[in-house]
């Protein structure tokens, strides 16, 4: 093992080394099933090129838990379907990205739970994270494309970070498919939250979903709490949900520019609570609904 660790620091420092005119850029491939070391290999990035841009290609069956600190425009990625799975019994994040920008994951199996943290920039691509989730915070951004997250924590923000989701989904988490804290920006377009404990849970959070789907869950579609403010463009579809399509309470915002919110099982669609809520155009959801807004705001003004 001595001697491995030895051939491939010197393999580094030689590629690094010959691509310094050109950014610097590493690029390394680690074969888990041959009991070649990732965690060695983004140690050795790490000590000698970690502005980057760096790129490790990783195949088989990667067990134990990894830290990428301090890093920059860093890619790990699999052509192989390979998998990373966490081996703390689910004491630490199987992948725990902190003070890092542009570190992109792409095309694994992760058991676990990915985590971005400390003003870090995420992109998670193709990956599908079973039994763990996403967890975002310490003011990072987290950009989300294909993923599946399921049977699981599914994601968490928090901390006044941002996650931007593209046709993700969010399925079979026991508990909501997505929990958003306070100060959180949220953005999703054509997302799906399937079969979770709750869709989406969201306290003192900014939401702005673009024809997403949320559907089958076994308690509320939405819950927004706390002044969270949401708007609905492009056909979003809430239906099916065990509770109520979308609940509001505490001053929370709903603007349905383009939803169809129907046929959820509690018999009302679309539920403001008695402290201080407030919807626009809820007629437009087609659904049941005990909202009640002025005849003025109900129809848009006609400007001349």
């Amino acid at each position: 093992m001595r001697q491995r660790a030895t051939v491939l620091a010197f393999f580094m420092l030689v590629t690094i080394g010959a691509a310094s005119q050109y950014a610097r850029a590493a690029n390394l491939r680690v074969n888990c099933d041959k009991h070649e070391s990732l965690r060695k290999a983004l140690r050795l990035l790490a000590n000698l090129n970690p502005q980057g841009p760096n790129t490790i290609t990783v195949s088989g069956n990667c067990k134990a838990n990894f830290v990428i600190q301090s890093m920059d425009r860093l890619t790990l990625i699999t052509k192989t379907a390979a998998s990373i799975t966490d081996h703390s019994n689910g004491s630490s994040a199987v992948v725990d990205i902190e003070d890092s920008h542009s570190v992109t994951v792409q095309g694994f199996t992760i058991h676990g739970v990915v985590q971005c943290g400390t003003a870090s920039v995420c992109y998670l691509t193709g990956n599908t994270i079973q039994g763990g989730g996403v967890a975002v915070g310490g003011g990072s951004r987290t950009f989300l494309e294909s993923n599946e997250m399921q049977d699981g924590s599914g994601a968490t923000v928090n901390d006044g970070s941002q996650m931007f989701s593209n046709n993700d989904v969010f399925e079979s988490n026991a508990g909501p498919g997505i929990t958003l804290g306070s100060g959180v920006y949220f953005e999703a377009s054509n997302s799906s939250f399937l079969n979770n404990g709750v869709g989406v849970l969201a306290a003192a959070s900014n939401l702005l979903l673009h024809g997403e789907t949320v559907s089958g869950n076994t308690g509320n579609g939405m819950t927004l709490l706390a002044g969270s403010t949401v708007v609905f463009r492009d056909a979003a579809t809430i239906t099916g949900n065990g509770g109520i399509g979308v609940h509001l309470e505490d001053a929370s915002f709903a603007g349905f520019q383009s939803a169809a919110v129907t046929g959820n099982l509690s018999g009302l669609d679309v539920d403001c609570a008695p402290q201080f809520t407030i919807t626009h155009f809820v007629e437009r959801t087609g659904g049941v609904t005990n909202c009640v807004e002025s005849t003025g705001l109900a129809q848009p003004a006609n400007v001349k």
